[in-house]
């Protein structure tokens, strides 16, 4: 019986002694929290501070968005938010409290806002309302950049000149700029929106001299769709010196891009008005002779020889016979070989470089031939149920289809051989500036006039008298 009560005590003494212990460890935690938190309580200087901040640098429209504001030396059941009226365009979605602890022991309050943007532009909120153990407080929310979702975001051109002038793709009104003749005027081309340019090419503008300067390569470095940036990155550095005056448009520059969406996108120069106005005076004397050995060199082939530019004088009839051997080269069948192995030799006689062979019409004919065999043989095959067949055929006459298309180009485009004569920047016989060029040259003819051809080599256009071109027939 003794036995039996001594237990008993000692189960008792054990109980009273951890029930003891309990409270102690709660009291000290809550003690210590209460030290973090309000060792000093909440204050108007508290509240000077604070700002309610996006988690993010920039949103992007129909994404959730998040803005954080924390709260020093208040526990989250002393907090209450009161929401301000959001702009058009901005939908509350969700808001929640919890607490928080920094590296430093200090406790408070985080509270968390989630928003959805449908428009894009800068968002200012109002003010968000707070009341802290009753005390009611109004903390600024940070201005936002949001901009057009990543994933439908189209990738633009940008134009900037020199001097400034920026022409971009979505100005509500067309941009308009004016520049002088026969003097160079400097831009650079950015793109904005994409992860990297994947082609890059241009037209060359008529009555006028367009030089490409530099190709930032380095900055058109592949980037992860994740990456996503509103920097503006240069692509290529250009001199354009227009020889006319009147109204025209921008260079026109391609390229192909790739979107953050992952698809490819085509772009061109924005739309601009460009007014050519006359030279002042006393700078056009100045720029004559600039701009005449400019033109010049841009039509001057580099031999890195001098025995090899003398030996490229050749007369109008050793020009007119390659010209008329060329055209020979693209209606001939049987004798082609023999008759472009006659061009090479005539070339090299003259000392004029090898360019390239003539396409042929014959060819062309021989492939669209075989094009339409070929699909009214598979027409047949299917007819007579032999599937595997009709559908070797069908490839194949998709392929002979290609290879017709590539001929057709080829045949269709317009070339001659230069006789002599100067390149001009105008189709005029007053033009201030010009150029003397080899004859022989195989040029392409892009245009013509009752007078003139307007011509491209070594992707330069200028245009030279009929007189002194034999078209390539």
């Amino acid at each position: 019986m003794e036995k039996h009560s001594t237990r008993a005590k000692k189960r008792l003494a054990v109980g009273l002694l951890a029930a003891a212990l309990s409270l102690c460890g709660a009291f000290r935690g809550n003690n210590l929290y209460s030290q973090n938190s309000s060792a000093l309580s909440f204050s108007w200087a508290d509240a000077e501070k604070l700002e309610v901040l996006p988690k993010d640098d920039i949103f992007f429209t129909n994404n959730e968005a998040q803005y954080i504001l924390k709260i020093p030396k208040a526990l989250p059941s002393d907090v209450q938010t009161e929401l301000p009226n959001f702009p058009e365009g901005v939908t509350f979605n969700s808001s929640k409290k919890s607490d928080y602890i920094t590296k430093e022991g200090n406790a408070g309050t985080e509270v968390d806002l989630w928003f959805t943007f449908r428009q894009t532009g800068t968002f200012t909120f109002s003010p968000l309302v707070i009341y802290v153990k009753g005390r009611r407080y109004t903390i600024k929310f940070k201005p936002v950049e949001v901009y057009e979702n990543p994933r439908t975001i189209l990738p633009r051109l940008i134009v900037v000149f020199d001097n400034g002038e920026t022409i971009t793709p979505d100005a509500k009104k067309t941009p308009t700029i004016t520049l002088e003749s026969d003097k160079a005027a400097r831009f650079t081309i950015y793109l904005q929106y994409a992860l990297q340019a994947q082609q890059f090419a241009w037209n060359i503008p008529k009555d006028s001299l367009f030089t490409e300067i530099k190709r930032y390569t380095e900055k058109n470095a592949p980037r992860k769709s994740s990456d996503f940036t509103t920097e503006k990155v240069p692509i290529s550095y250009f001199e354009w010196t227009p020889f006319t005056t009147g109204t025209t448009s921008l260079p026109e520059i391609k390229m192909m891009v790739t979107a953050y969406s992952g698809r490819s996108v085509y772009l061109t120069t924005p739309e601009c008005i460009v007014t050519i106005v006359p030279q002042k005076k006393d700078a056009q004397a100045k720029n004559v002779g600039e701009q005449d050995s400019v033109y010049a060199y841009a039509w001057t082939e580099n031999t890195g020889d001098e025995k090899t530019k003398k030996a490229k004088t050749s007369s109008p009839l050793d020009c007119a016979q390659i010209a008329r051997l060329r055209s020979l080269e693209r209606r001939a069948l049987l004798a082609l070989p023999k008759i472009r192995v006659q061009r090479i030799e005539a070339e090299r006689a003259v000392g004029i470089k090898t360019s390239e062979n003539e396409a042929n019409y014959c060819l062309f004919f021989i492939l669209l031939g075989a094009n339409v065999l070929l699909i009214v043989a598979a027409i047949l095959f299917d007819i007579f149920k032999k599937r595997f067949e009709a559908a070797v055929l069908g490839v194949a006459a998709l392929g002979m289809l290609f290879l017709s298309i590539l001929a057709a180009n080829a045949v269709l485009k317009r070339y001659g051989v230069i006789v002599g004569g100067e390149i001009s920047p105008i189709p005029e016989e007053s033009a201030i500036t010009k150029s003397a060029v080899n004859g022989g040259s195989r040029v392409q003819i892009k245009e013509e006039t009752q007078d003139w051809y307007y011509i491209v080599y070594n992707e330069n256009g200028g245009w030279i008298k009929k007189e002194n071109l034999a078209v390539i027939k």
